[in-house]
């Protein structure tokens, strides 16, 4: 047996390297010029981010698998970056406090798009991360953008990460909403299911997570 890493060995931890440093250049990203922007989209996109790779590691585990680490990085990093766009998007609409008009729910539905924009072509972008950041809020029943996807034609990674986005949504308290507790979140994505979730995918993150850590209290 050779004793050097194989070339696939190379590509994983050059990988896991890279998504060490993305994370940590993502961390600081525009912190002093749009301070309002960073205190809505890092913080979320940190909770999704463990959230996310905790769910996909425990998604195999119950399936009898062993999870890859390169997806467990990839998942990892297109969810920490999922909201990348927003920056792209006023804050005056991105933290306003009521409802937003037709003109700014389409500002704002631009985000995925502006976000894929901002991560294309760098080196440790993959097509997963890639895809998780424009295709994380396609909708199951197809009514999602920015591409109107439905079902099964949502990568999974972004279908994952999309159950994940929703629940840190409903547990993070904004100025608009109080936070939810986890049985009140788990509810109401449970009612998500089959509309904007993927209903599997809500099934076991409900049994996997949630109904987990509510039966440790």
């Amino acid at each position: 047996m050779s004793p050097y890493p194989s070339e696939p060995c190379r590509a994983a931890a050059r990988l896991q390297w890279s998504v060490r440093d993305f994370l940590r250049a993502a961390a600081t990203f525009r912190r002093s010029e749009q301070p309002e922007t960073y205190g809505h989209v890092h913080p979320h996109g940190h909770a999704t981010a463990k959230l996310s790779r905790a769910f996909a590691a425990a998604l195999a585990h119950s399936r009898g698998r062993t999870a890859d680490r390169r997806v467990l990085d990839e998942i990892e990093l297109g969810a920490y970056l999922h909201d990348i766009g927003k920056y792209l998007v006023p804050a005056s609409v991105l933290l306003k406090p009521g409802p937003l008009s037709p003109e700014e729910r389409a500002s704002v539905s631009l985000h995925p798009a502006y976000g894929a924009e901002i991560i294309s072509g760098l080196a440790c972008v993959t097509d997963t991360v890639y895809r998780v950041v424009l295709c994380h809020h396609e909708r199951w029943d197809g009514e999602g953008y920015p591409g109107g996807l439905g079902g099964t034609r949502i990568p999974f990674a972004a279908r994952l990460v999309a159950a994940c986005d929703v629940y840190t949504s409903l547990r993070a308290r904004r100025s608009y909403k109080p936070p939810l507790s986890r049985l009140e979140a788990a509810r109401v994505m449970e009612e998500m299911a089959g509309r904007e979730l993927d209903p599997d995918l809500t099934r076991d993150f409900v049994r996997l997570l949630v109904s987990k850590q509510e039966g440790r209290r």
